[in-house]
């Protein structure tokens, strides 16, 4: 029989069924819970049976199996005379002589794409008909178990079966993810990491990655992911939840979701630019500022500390900040930063794998670049001081040329101990070995033939650092908007709307990102001599 069929013999029965339920129990509540779960099987039945000779007979015959069922499970010590049914039988001697229904249909289709379409239903929904339908609870038991009305809950038994019944008309398609899922080649942050660690580690799964970048160019509900994804809703559910829950997605006001992730997406046409466009303006920068700074370095300054007064190793440092000076605008660099469950508190980004476009991997690019890192002591009871126990605040930058990388092993504790050791109160006992052994494995210090030598840059005084860089004139700033308008238009490409003033925002200052640029450029012109050794400025 075709459901539209089913549909209207089903409208025809419904205040009948109750009425047999209602007269087999009289019971209101009952009633309903058991007329309820009579016409679900009756629909079954319907849509799944042709040529049915005698129809009422048919149904009531259902009912009276679906009653008999209900009683048995009640008390199934229990002997009970039936009483007769709507259609003059005695219940009893009519139930239908095959096998039990309800196992008969858990072998169907049919019964297949109703646990489907549950899971399509909303948490609360999905839950209650759970409950209702295969725990075989009672309305007022499920209403107490839940903390809700147990009209909400009737009502929501009602508002699931129409939805079940449109949802079993539906063919379900899987997305283009589902076919063709994603993978990201990269993840990160701008920020600080939380306790829980940044994007790779909340995104470290494919399908999570699939997930995420399914709500990217248009808010999604959890069961449009789960289509686009072609996998279980209550899977996504969970996932999402997590993703909602340390902000890297928002939850919208009509209950769809939008990642919160800026997901680079390389192509042809941006790949274009990031490759010609740095190439021209490092070499203007490099010419027209950095070198000539350089050349004024004729020897270090007497509050700075080198290792072994390497002048080569200072020019090396003093890139970054110089490079920073090409900013054009006053960038609040949280202003877009999300603040996360977990103490977490930064923006969070990514690149697709694109394998029909080459893309260096960025681990092994020489233009890499982990930071800049800031680190200071771990006061959470006061704000940082000089004056303070540990008087120092530490900066690094991880380059291609440098012994160390990334984030994750920059601990603020190294720092403590290197300071310790400076102070002359590091003691070299079993006490201190695992410090040891950190800073010498992070080349922070140096074992001589002599005793230990401390392995970065010292300035007794950050005031006079940053003062040593110039301020480029207005024909650099002017170079540095024109590139920053360029990479602007690269980084916009293929991203949704809501990315774009993010992504505008923060490339207001794209050539501050050119540092690595420059020292490959010093380092291929000569002004720079490649390291024996990553270097810190602190």
């Amino acid at each position: 029989m075709n459901k539209r069929d089913a549909d209207f013999i089903i409208g025809e029965y419904v205040q009948k069924l109750y009425g047999f339920a209602l007269n087999k129990l009289g019971n209101p509540d009952e009633a309903e819970e058991l007329s309820a779960r009579i016409i679900a099987e009756v629909y079954e039945v319907l849509v799944k049976r042709e040529n049915i000779v005698n129809l009422n007979g048919y149904i009531y015959k259902i009912a009276h199996n679906v009653w008999t069922r209900y009683i048995g499970r009640k008390s199934k010590s229990r002997n009970f005379e039936s009483t007769d049914g709507f259609d003059g039988t005695n219940s009893l001697e009519h139930i239908p002589d095959e096998k039990d229904f309800e196992e008969e249909f858990r072998q169907t289709e049919q019964y297949g794409i109703i646990r489907r379409e549950i899971a399509y239903l909303s948490k609360i929904q999905r839950e209650i008909v759970v409950r209702h339908y295969y725990d075989r609870e009672k309305v007022k038991t499920i209403a107490a178990a839940m903390n809700l009305p147990e009209g909400t809950v009737k009502w929501h038994l009602s508002c699931t079966r129409k939805e079940l019944m449109i949802g079993m008309d539906k063919i379900r398609t899987i997305g283009n993810l589902g076919l063709q899922p994603i993978s990201f080649s990269s993840m990160g942050h701008n920020g600080h990491p939380g306790a829980k660690g940044d994007t790779q580690d909340f995104l470290a799964k494919v399908v999570t990655q699939n997930i995420a970048y399914a709500a990217y160019h248009k808010p999604r509900t959890i069961n449009e992911i789960a289509e686009e994804l072609g996998i279980n809703p209550i899977f996504v559910e969970d996932e999402v939840a997590v993703l909602e829950e340390y902000g890297y997605m928002d939850k919208l006001a009509d209950g769809k979701y939008r990642t919160n992730i800026q997901i680079r997406i390389p192509s042809d046409e941006a790949n274009n630019i990031y490759k010609e466009a740095p190439k021209k303006y490092t070499e203007l920068f490099a010419e027209k500022f950095v070198i000539p700074y350089l050349e004024s370095i004729k020897e270090i300054p007497d509050f700075l500390t080198v290792p072994d007064n390497d002048i080569n190793l200072l020019k090396w440092s003093m890139i970054p900040p110089i490079t920073d000076k090409l900013a054009t605008a006053d960038i609040n660099d949280m202003k877009y930063s999300v603040k996360r469950k977990d103490g977490g508190d930064f923006v969070a980004h990514a690149e697709l794998k694109v394998p029909t476009i080459k893309s260096e991997n960025p681990r092994e690019s020489i233009y890499w670049a982990c930071g800049s890192m800031w680190r200071t002591p771990d006061m959470p009871d006061e704000p940082f001081s000089w004056d303070k126990k540990y008087p120092w605040k530490s900066w690094r930058l991880d380059v291609y040329w440098g012994s160390r990388e990334g984030w994750r092993e920059n601990r603020s504790e190294d720092y403590e101990k290197l300071y310790y050791f400076m102070k002359g109160e590091l003691a070299e006992n079993e006490a201190n070995v695992y410090a040891y052994k950190r800073l010498l494995d992070r080349g922070y210090l140096v074992k001589t033939d002599s005793g230990y030598k401390v392995n970065i840059i010292l300035s007794q005084n950050m005031s006079k650092w940053f003062e040593l860089f110039p301020k480029p004139d207005d024909e650099i700033l002017a170079l540095s908007k024109e590139y920053a308008e360029k990479i602007a238009e690269a980084d916009i490409l293929n991203q949704p709307e809501h990315m774009h003033e993010q992504i505008r925002y923060y490339d207001q200052n794209a050539a501050c990102a050119l540092h690595t640029h420059i020292m490959d450029y010093l380092l291929n012109k000569g002004w720079l001599l490649s390291p024996s050794a990553a270097a810190d400025a602190s």
